[in-house]
């Protein structure tokens, strides 16, 4: 069994990692755009949802960032070559860091707003000052702005899929759901 990546393509840990994140990154997005559609009094609870989920993962997330910044991105397969390619690669690499942007500006925004960090009622995160609303103002501009640009990725990347799978049938999307063979 191929638990890391090679030259080919990606192994059991990668796999694993993007799937994990993609399941986080949905249900941060989703949670995380119903706390300014709900009525006010939900608002609190959607926020908790929000804020627990990013926490619960936190390692996890940090961990998929460092895994690739450490092991990089497996090469191209024979058919999957040039400026495709390293937009590919470069959009991954976009992504990660947009994710490393929300992971330091969401729990900077909530303490800056002078709030305790709740997780699922499981533990708390004490917020170490008193309120400072300006910086708060200024962590939620970067949160927000990054949310937008990791969905904007997000639908890049799908399209990316869709090109693979509909044009070339490179056999790119196979990569993502078993290991390469060990080269």
């Amino acid at each position: 069994m191929q638990h890391s990546d090679t030259k080919a393509g990606y192994g059991w840990i990668s796999i694993v990692l993007h799937w994990l994140t993609a399941i986080v990154i949905f249900a941060l997005l989703f949670s995380g755009s119903s706390i300014a559609v709900d009525d006010p009094s939900q608002r609190a609870t959607a926020l908790n949802a929000h804020t627990s989920i990013g926490i619960a993962s936190y390692l996890l997330l940090w961990l998929r960032i460092a895994w690739r910044a450490v092991v990089g991105h497996p090469g191209p397969n024979e058919r999957q070559r040039g400026q495709f390619f390293d937009f590919g690669k470069w959009m991954h690499s976009a992504l990660l860091v947009v994710l490393a942007m929300m992971l330091v500006s969401g729990p900077a925004m909530a303490w800056a707003s002078g709030r305790d960090i709740v997780v699922f009622d499981w533990f708390r995160i004490p917020a170490a000052n008193m309120p400072q609303y300006l910086l708060r103002d200024a962590f939620h501009f970067v949160h927000r702005s990054c949310a937008i640009a990791m969905l904007a990725g997000i639908v890049l990347h799908l399209c990316g899929v869709y090109k693979h799978m509909a044009f070339n049938r490179d056999g790119t999307l196979g990569r993502i759901f078993f290991p390469a063979k060990n080269n």
